[in-house]
């Protein structure tokens, strides 16, 4: 037997379940040998947390990208791209928020395992042996099965590692001392906000700062970053498309009606549909797959212009525009961070109407005042109160600043899966049908009537020359939502 490489002290957490209904992704990378490297990323589930491992065993060094995963998840991948024998003690769990690149072994376990003790002992050209505990090395008897793709899930809420602190204007904290007290990286700012992104090594520490920053009288508010999942784009098929006619009228800027677009990003887009596209911004980092398949965002772009083709027929043209801004990035799920980083900039932009065609059921502060401030600057928030039937209140539909649209038939009836709470003040069109890469693509979901929605409403605006506080006045009474009376499908 071959005395332990490495011994360490690495508190444990809660575990997630698996998400229920409700608007999702999914996506799997698939397993890519390069020599002694491996590389697994997996995105899978309904929706997806996010474990990225790889795994150099010429220089014994780890790279790992987990995003709000149980451990026991993560170590069945890890036996997965290692071909390690893992043992754990009885109730070892923790949940995982870490990333860290080209590690030595030493190094990065800790990283993933928090305060767990561990021993890894290497066995020569045997798989190496790593016992996980909290008592003693003798309590690991519990062995780790490798994990294959799809199974690591994780439920979107609050992330336990994140706060978002804002501070009183005037205040003589600098967003950088705060950080250094309280033992985190700043990782986010929006100083035009006062308002800043602290993470931290482990939930306990995050717990920790957010009890303290409760009693000091220079902190406006504290909240933790939550995760939003992208909604489903779409699946081929579908008959009877509404193809775009529009076109674009020409003339100054200033007299655009421009939607902020708040998803995915748009891919390129066809020579007819193009001249709509205002610009392309992007708050998050890394770029969708190219897959062969549309992205939320491109879904949500025609349905927006299906929309304005409803209540814009001019023969001048519209002067709709539409600003796409990325808010998710290479990654499966958003945060309510940089939804507000979105709004924000669109808002400095020139926009509008905004479209949120995401949310869920964690409420945050920090959006509804972006949300209520942009109201406050005559701009209209419209968000799609989301796929899981019943009327549970969902965010950021139930924000005050903003309209929340659910999704009927034709006849008015609500869609058997849309939520129709009192945060349902609008309706669109519950199935939609857009051209993407040569064929029909069919959606159904409140995603894409609130796009509608607001193509409707960007519409009316650049046909009547009224301004969006007028619209949503106008919406109404032009697709309001009622409710079915009781006993009433």
């Amino acid at each position: 037997m071959s005395t332990p490489i490495h011994t360490a002290n690495c508190t444990a957490g809660s575990t997630r379940s698996p998400a229920g209904r409700g608007d999702h992704i999914r996506r799997l990378w698939l397993l890519v040998m390069v020599g002694w490297m491996t590389w697994i990323a997996v995105e899978a589930g309904t929706p997806t947390g996010l474990v990225q491992l790889r795994w150099n065993g010429e220089s014994a060094r780890l790279t790992a990208v987990v995003r709000q995963v149980p451990l026991s998840r993560v170590l069945g991948r890890l036996v997965r791209v290692t071909g390690w024998q893992v043992f754990v003690e009885p109730g070892t769990e923790r949940l995982v928020d870490v990333a860290f690149t080209n590690s030595p072994t030493a190094v990065g376990l800790p990283r993933l395992l928090g305060s767990f003790s561990f021993a890894l002992v290497p066995e020569g050209k045997s798989p190496w042996l790593l016992r996980i505990y909290r008592s003693s090395a003798d309590a690991a008897t519990t062995r780790v099965d490798p994990i294959e793709d799809g199974e690591v899930q994780f439920q979107p809420g609050p992330i336990p590692t994140e706060l978002i602190v804002r501070l009183r204007p005037g205040s003589k904290i600098t967003p950088e001392d705060l950080a250094r007290r309280l033992g985190a990286k700043l990782v986010g700012r929006l100083d035009e906000l006062h308002t800043y992104r602290l993470r931290f090594e482990t939930a306990e520490d995050a717990q920790r700062a957010r009890d303290w920053l409760g009693s000091q009288s220079e902190i406006a508010a504290v909240e933790n970053n939550t995760r939003l999942p992208i909604p489903e784009p779409g699946l081929p098929g579908g008959g009877g498309g509404s193809e775009v006619t529009l076109k674009p009228r020409i003339g100054s800027p200033k007299d655009q009606v421009v939607v902020a677009l708040i998803d995915t990003a748009v891919q390129t887009l066809p020579a007819s549909l193009d001249p709509f596209l205002l610009e392309r911004v992007s708050v998050a980092s890394g770029a969708p797959a190219n897959d062969g398949t549309p992205t939320h965002g491109t879904v949500m772009y025609q349905d927006i212009l299906q929309g304005v083709g409803r209540t814009d027929g001019s023969t001048d043209g519209t002067k709709v525009r539409i600003l796409s801004v990325d808010v998710y990035g290479s990654e499966a799920a958003t945060t309510t961070w940089n939804v507000v980083k979105g709004l924000t900039e669109a808002a400095s932009r020139g926009a509008t109407v905004f479209n949120l065609s995401l949310g869920g059921t964690q409420d945050s502060p920090l959006l509804d005042d972006a949300i209520a401030s942009i109201r406050a600057q005559g701009g209209i928030v419209l968000a799609a109160t989301g796929n899981t039937p019943g009327t549970t209140l969902t965010y950021p539909s139930a924000s005050p600043g903003a309209l929340g649209v659910t999704a009927v038939d034709r006849n008015g009836v609500p869609a058997d899966y849309a939520n129709t709470g009192p945060q349902a003040r609008l309706a669109g069109p519950g199935s939609t049908v857009i051209q993407f890469g040569g064929q029909n693509w069919l959606a159904n979901g409140t995603s894409g009537a609130t796009a509608w929605v607001s193509g409707v409403a960007a519409g009316w605006m650049s046909q009547s020359g009224s301004s969006a506080t007028q619209a949503a006045t106008w919406l109404q009474s032009a697709v309001p939502f009622k409710s079915p009376p009781p006993g009433v499908p």
